[in-house]
């Protein structure tokens, strides 16, 4: 199989992450974040520049990356963590799904 007909996994979420604003700019791909904006001109989605964790599928790992993200930003370690869980559970919870 090569990399054009390999098959990818997504759990279908769809989110904000890159900046859109008014349309969901993000989408799930192997569980990482992919921004929909970001593709040739038939639609074939770039690699991501960095990996940024599904927060559906991966929500550890979500929670661990917003966290450095917002601490890395100047916020407290404490305080950065607790952001970040309250964004991976708004998501999850706007979709129905426990925290």
């Amino acid at each position: 199989m090569t990399d054009e007909t390999a098959r990818t996994q997504s759990c279908g979420y769809q989110g904000f992450e890159f900046g859109a604003g008014g349309y969901p700019d993000s989408i799930c791909v192997d569980g990482r974040l992919f921004d929909a904006d970001n593709c040739d001109d038939e639609g074939n989605l770039y690699p991501p520049v960095e990996d940024i964790p599904c927060p559906m599928c991966r929500r550890s790992a979500a929670v661990a990356f917003w966290a450095e993200r917002n601490y890395i930003g100047g916020a407290t370690r404490k305080t950065a963590l607790h952001a970040a869980r309250s964004l991976v559970r708004d998501i999850r919870q706007k979709r129905g799904l426990p925290r």
